[in-house]
């Protein structure tokens, strides 16, 4: 299995951001991304602009609706239409023309330090129809935490890991609700780029720079052939382990994401069954295996939405006793302090 880091939900000169695509792009490759998902407010006006640059596949989509339930849409050549009043008729219109959508920050918090308290949250969550769902947002978070002037400038300036310190519990509880009913759900996690540019006490001052942002959450994803090197193939191969789960969401500024594997094999001939984001039936000798990238590592479990199995260490093996959901979650433990909230896994969907 190949795995591949990248950054979606970022916003360019085209809407609100502050840099141009190819600047971003370089910023991808310093950061060691390998893909980007560009997702301007209600244009594709950087679709031409798509291709890989500085070495760094490089994706257009667009982020539709403006006031509240904001939708990613992934995979399309014409701008649709939001809907604010009507999320659902806009998510199911998506899906019909074959496109993926993705909820963005749906529990997104305000802070009264930001635009007067203005959040961008979820007001009729969907039933179904959408592909997936951000389960953890690095600047709809830190919006969030903005509770206090004092801690945010030592957040800032000095200790920026505490301020993210887990993803919304409501987030996570929604995609378990989701997968629990029956349906298949992308979780994924995203850094809301603009590094916006403003002024404080007269002093330019750049707020969270592409760079930056592209070394904290960063979404994953796990082929089973390397990279096209051509770029339509390429992004094929990017919409498709999107659309079918395979990836998981990493919290690189805690440690690098990259050699982690959750995969399902059968125990008495060790062959391998599924990895995430795949669909496999119930058999007595199937197992689950997670493997961690850094040795100081509590690995969790999940089978719908309930802790099942949990360890220290780099690797956990768990026998399915049982047809549910099963998604893998990994806390990082430094030399230090408490363990700390780090990778979530796409399920692997175990059917009777």
């Amino acid at each position: 299995m190949y795995t591949y880091a990248g950054n979606i939900h970022i916003h360019s000169s085209y809407s609100d951001g502050s840099g141009n695509i190819d600047e971003i792009a370089a910023s991808a490759a310093a950061a060691g991304l390998r893909y980007i998902i560009v997702t301007d407010h209600e244009t594709l006006a950087g679709l031409p602009e798509e291709g890989i640059r500085h070495g760094v596949v490089v994706i257009v989509g667009v982020e539709l609706n403006r006031e509240s339930n904001h939708y990613l849409v992934l995979d399309v050549d014409r701008l649709p239409e939001g809907n604010e009043e009507n999320p659902q008729e806009m998510i199911d219109r998506v899906r019909k023309s074959g496109a993926l959508g993705f909820i963005a920050h749906p529990f997104e918090k305000g802070s009264p330090y930001i635009a007067r308290g203005k959040s961008y949250h979820w007001t009729r969550l969907p039933e179904g129809g959408f592909t997936g769902l951000e389960i953890w947002n690095y600047t709809s978070y830190w919006r969030g935490r903005v509770t206090s002037i004092p801690k945010t400038i030592y957040w800032f300036l000095f200790n920026r890991k505490a301020a993210v310190d887990r993803p919304p519990q409501e987030g996570l509880a929604l995609w378990d609700d989701y997968t629990n009913r029956g349906m298949r759900v992308t979780a994924i996690g995203s850094s809301d780029a603009h590094a916006a540019r403003v002024r404080v006490a007269m002093i330019p001052v750049e707020i969270f720079p592409y760079y930056f942002l592209f070394r904290q959450i960063n979404t994953y994803l796990c082929f089973k052939e390397k990279m096209s090197r051509e770029f339509s193939e390429a992004k094929r191969q990017i919409y498709a382990a999107l659309r079918e789960g395979r990836c998981y969401v990493s919290y690189d500024r805690l440690y690098p994401g990259k050699g982690f594997s959750f995969t399902a094999f059968c125990g008495k001939s060790g062959e391998a069954a599924a990895i995430m984001g795949e669909e496999i039936s119930w058999r007595e000798d199937l197992c689950l295996a997670v493997r961690s990238p850094a040795r100081r590592s509590e690995i969790r479990l999940i089978k719908n939405g309930c802790l099942v199995c949990r360890g220290d260490g780099p690797e956990l093996s768990c026998r399915v006793a049982a047809p549910g959901v099963y998604r893998a979650e990994v806390y990082y433990r430094p030399y230090a302090g408490k363990a700390r909230p780090w990778i979530y896994a796409n399920p692997i969907y175990i059917r009777s």
